[in-house]
């Protein structure tokens, strides 16, 4: 059997309860360590000319040292040939517990040798052989004249084994359907029933693999596939990415499934437009965007759920900062005003790279990306948002034109629903401008959607109030945020939110520290306090620190933490590689050395825990 897919197949469903010795290409599943005993025959084919003792003598000090046993010097010639047959394999002595032998990498001797020492034993379990042409006559006649064989794989017809039952693929029926010519001169169908789907007892929680899991797709429901599908989309797996256009091309009628993922890229776009009723959207996540129709991106984005998007929102970033030809190509002829989910996401992805595209193109962001990104704002939209304020940033717009235009925005943020990012953004506004609080949900989302630079202006305000009370300090451990990195900036610093420029952080306030000693002190020598609660730990320790005019100890969520509340001109000499070692928000402001010490972070008065 010559063809790699029905092979593996093949493989897979013998393989159970036996010894299977072959090359594992296109099985999901790695050799076990080959059995030291092997290299009593291998030193046979090795040094055919030495003498029985001379053999032995070598071959003991081979296995001493490939079992690391004991440090011996082996024959140099002996070594070189085992390295040339064996290359880098291991080896075991518990020789009971082998069941599958690759012979990827292996040398012809080694191959060789492998195949004696299963035959040298009668009681082995069941064996599966993959026999090559070139192997000498006494193994054939030992191979074909053994009891226990269970499956020996050819790569075409050999006299010697005319005798037995043959499974070669069958011209009519895709897999996992074989054919099966008997001694007798019958041929009958055969299919393969992969092992992996004989039913077990599964725990109510013990969660499913699935096949296409390895492929990142996910998706709700458990689909209701025919008897043998499974193994037919194991063999699609294992022709992913390189793909099979015919193989899938006979398996698109009946699993469909299959036929997508074993799709080449190149054919994948056609094969969507006949299967896209017959499939869960989420498989457009394999949908290679270098093979699609950029005219079309709108359509397939229209079709594709958030999760997937996502995935494309990070392709079609690479594609516009490496070809601005690809905007031009990938701009919907659609009136803005009307724009689909699809046009209003690709608008979305035109001014998330808008420093990435030509001049020329600029305006046509300004007036028609920017209402259709409106018109149907994607789930994703804070690097829309950034894109339209740099468009109107210094040097290419003005404060004049653009209020107007972050004020459409948030007003449009406030009728998205709660988890939408231009509705988190929105209320972060309503805060900044005194007209609505944040309740703990809404900081929650404000802190894990938005960057800290947005918010940061008010992060000491926030704080305060939190830990004002028993129940939201709660919070406050139980939920981790970059604390450390938001308080502590320097007094002044512009606010780096849309439309917020104007604001300014108010620096680090003196009765953080007061208020951190009194909730996390008590507790932590009490009952101890959980990791999430690094950020607040590490933020005590560094207003500690400057208010005891000592260096700052090493922080939990990055070493050098502390130094954020100490004046610039105190701080080490650090690398970058140190400085990125932790927490991200940190290392971007030690890179920047951007402290948050000024002179009122030290308080009046000394607190003692």
């Amino acid at each position: 059997m010559e063809e790699r897919l029905p092979r593996s197949m093949l493989l897979r469903t013998a393989r159970a309860n036996s010894l299977v010795i072959a090359d594992l290409g296109g099985l999901d599943a790695e050799g076990d360590s080959y059995p030291l005993s092997a290299l009593d025959f291998w030193i046979e084919r090795a040094h055919p000319r030495l003498s029985d003792a001379e053999r032995r003598k070598r071959v003991q000090a081979l296995r001493d040292r490939v079992s690391a046993s004991r440090r011996v010097r082996t024959d140099d010639s002996t070594w070189r040939r085992f390295r040339r047959d064996w290359g880098e394999s291991e080896f075991t002595e518990d020789e009971d517990a082998i069941g599958i032998l690759d012979l990827r990498g292996l040398g012809d001797s080694s191959v060789e040798a492998l195949v004696r020492w299963a035959l040298s034993d009668d009681e082995r379990p069941p064996m599966v052989l993959e026999v090559s042409e070139d192997m000498p006559d006494d193994i054939l006649s030992s191979i074909v004249s053994h009891s226990n064989l269970r499956l020996a794989l050819l790569e075409r017809d050999a006299p010697i084994f005319a005798a037995f039952d043959r499974l070669e693929a069958d011209p009519l029926r895709p897999l996992p359907w074989l054919r099966l010519s008997t001694r007798g001169g019958k041929i009958l169908p055969v299919r393969l029933m992969d092992p992996m789907q004989t039913p077990v007892s599964i725990a109510p929680d013990e969660p499913v693999t699935l096949p296409w899991a390895s492929l990142g797709i996910e998706l709700d429901e458990l689909q209701e596939l025919d008897e043998g599908y499974l193994s037919v989309i194991n063999s699609a797996v294992s022709q992913h990415p390189k793909g099979d256009e015919e193989w899938a091309n006979q398996m698109e009628a009946r699993y469909p499934i299959a036929a997508w993922i074993a799709s080449p890229p190149q054919t994948r776009w056609p094969r969507w437009q006949r299967l896209r009723g017959r499939l869960e959207s989420e498989w457009l996540v394999l949908m290679n965007l270098d093979n699609l129709p950029l005219e079309r991106l709108s359509e397939i984005a229209e079709e594709a759920p958030d999760s997937v998007l996502s995935e494309f929102s990070i392709k079609m970033t690479a594609k516009l900062r490496e070809d601005q030809e690809t905007a031009l190509r990938t701009r919907p002829a659609t009136d803005p005003k009307n724009a689909s989910r699809g046009a209003a996401w690709v608008a979305a992805q035109l001014l998330s790279n808008a420093p990435w595209l030509p001049e020329h193109m600029h305006s046509d962001l300004l007036n028609w990306s920017l209402e259709a990104w409106l018109s149907n704002p994607p789930h994703d939209s804070i690097q829309a948002l950034e894109g339209v304020a740099w468009l109107y940033s210094s040097g290419r717009g003005d404060d004049v034109s653009f209020r107007p235009i972050i004020e459409g925005i948030r007003s449009k943020g406030q009728e998205m629903p709660a988890n939408h990012d231009l509705n988190t953004w929105a209320r972060l506004v309503d805060r900044m401008l005194g007209e609505k609080e944040l309740d703990l949900e809404e900081l929650e989302r404000t802190a894990n959607v938005l960057p800290t630079g947005w918010w940061a202006p008010i992060s000491s305000e926030l704080l305060i109030n939190l830990l004002r009370e028993e129940e939201s300090t709660d919070w406050l451990i139980s939920n981790p945020l970059p604390w450390c990195a938001a308080v502590l900036r320097p007094i002044g610093e512009e606010c780096q939110a849309p439309g917020l420029r104007s604001y300014t952080h108010p620096g680090c306030d003196s009765e953080i520290r007061s208020l951190l000693i009194r909730r996390l002190r008590g507790r932590r020598e009490r009952e101890g306090l959980p990791d999430s609660a690094a950020p607040l730990i590490d933020l005590m320790e560094a207003l500690d620190a400057i208010n005891e005019g000592r260096p700052p100890s090493p922080g939990r969520t990055h070493p050098l933490s502390g130094w954020l509340a100490q004046p610039v001109g105190k701080w080490p000499e650090f690398s970058a590689s140190v400085a990125l070692d932790g927490d991200a928000e940190i290392a971007e402001r030690l890179l920047l050395r951007s402290s948050g010490y000024h002179e009122e972070i030290v308080s009046s008065t000394s607190i003692s825990g």
